[in-house]
């Protein structure tokens, strides 16, 4: 004879039979064991036989977050914040939220033991289920890390990122799959703890998205697991494409889906985009890619002030340089101060904003800026698009190294 707990739970009775106030109660009382050492802490290194599905997993949201330091990041569903604490140490301006207050709690405790470093460069702030406590418009980044499968009104959800999100800004999911309620531990957690274990089915996600006014949504293919070769079969299958051929093709179709079955299986990771720009516009200065520069020296000379220099900075890429400030994508000239044996000695010693309107590729434009080094200094020069990347990163392009 079965008892209660052995019948399957539907999660949508679940959803329906409970108000909000109850959700968010269960919610916090799962997190009633809670200390500042809390195994969660160490996520994702923890548990450690998933550390490596949990790390590659991870991996492919923030690639597809393209974050930077300065982006304000509202880390929704965080938990113990493992993943604010770790943007914040990273310069990311973040607000990490939870229905839970417990959570919460423990998250302040353990950073004022562990990380007292961070005060004042991420805050908690807590959520009642309806809204987030940020101002509409004020934040660059949503990250929802296996979150937003425990809200009971997901379209509710949405409505409140698009309302937080700025006209650019961007959600990024890492979310269980459309059988997710089914499984064996969704099944347990539901029984044990009377929390909301719910599926995630992209194209109802995507529909109660463009209701709210976000333009786009990108449903990402990856896969976990690495399949390992001996080198014998690696070499035959790769070594004349890469090393003395043309590039390998792009795989067909069939290729993409058996490459990511393993992982659509049980996760889902997309991205809803907020705003027009990056449909109807062209690449832009506050993306990575196809930015390369060209500099330079017209002229170098010696006056009063130190050194006199004239440039011509021209754009190499296949990306629109936008005006110089200090928003994100901005292009500035970096001056970074070298030792007298070459080496750094300031990244960000001075800035130099140059363009006064939106360069686009092959376009150039001259500069003069005076400078006055310290003495034995040298000088190397570099632009930099804001909060996105230097453009001689390595990968990307050279700097312009001037001695002193």
């Amino acid at each position: 004879m079965s008892s209660a707990a052995d019948k399957p739970i539907d999660v949508r009775h679940l959803i329906a039979e409970l108000p909000l106030a109850e959700h968010a109660r269960r919610a916090d009382a799962s997190h009633a064991d809670l200390t500042p050492e809390h195994w969660s802490f160490r996520k994702p290194f923890a548990p450690l036989d998933k550390a490596g599905p949990n790390l590659m997993r991870l991996g492919a949201m923030l690639e597809a977050a393209d974050l930077s330091p300065g982006l304000r990041v509202l880390e929704f569903g965080c938990g113990v914040a493992w993943l604010g604490r770790e943007l914040a140490q990273a310069g990311c301006r973040v607000v990490a939220t939870d229905i839970a207050p417990r959570a919460l709690e423990a998250a302040a405790a353990h950073d004022a033991r562990y990380h007292p470093e961070l005060a004042g460069k991420l805050r908690y702030a807590p959520y009642d289920g309806i809204r987030l406590a940020v101002a509409s418009g004020s934040q660059d980044r949503i990250l929802c890390h296996e979150a937003f499968h425990h809200v009971p009104d997901q379209a509710a959800v949405i409505a409140e990122f698009a309302r937080v999100l700025a006209t650019d800004g961007s959600a990024i999911f890492m979310e269980p799959g459309p059988r997710h309620s089914g499984a064996a531990s969704s099944q347990a957690e539901m029984h044990r703890h009377g929390v909301i274990e719910n599926d995630i089915h992209v194209q109802a996600i995507w529909e109660a998205a463009q209701a709210q006014g976000f333009v786009r949504m990108e449903v990402g293919l990856f896969t976990v697991r690495p399949r390992m070769l001996p080198v014998a079969e690696f070499q035959a299958l790769y070594a004349h494409e890469f090393e003395r051929g043309p590039p390998p093709p792009r795989p067909a179709a069939d290729t993409y889906r058996e490459l990511a079955r393993p992982v659509l299986e049980g996760f889902r990771m997309f991205v809803l985009h907020r705003g027009a720009a990056a449909v109807d516009i062209g690449p832009d200065s506050r993306q990575r890619d196809g930015l390369v520069a060209g500099i330079q020296v017209l002229s170098l000379r010696p006056d009063a002030k130190g050194l006199d220099l004239l440039l011509r900075v021209e754009n190499q890429g296949s990306a629109d340089w936008l005006p110089s400030g200090a928003h994100r994508g901005a292009v500035n000239l970096g001056l970074l101060l070298l030792k007298p044996d070459g080496t750094l000695a300031d990244r960000n010693w001075r800035r130099h904003q140059f363009l006064k309107a939106p360069l686009p590729p092959g376009a150039s434009v001259e500069t003069r800026l005076q400078i006055a080094l310290p003495e034995g200094a040298a000088l190397s020069l570099d632009l930099v698009a804001e909060h996105v990347r230097w453009f001689g990163e390595p990968g990307f392009g050279r700097r312009l190294s001037l001695g002193g």
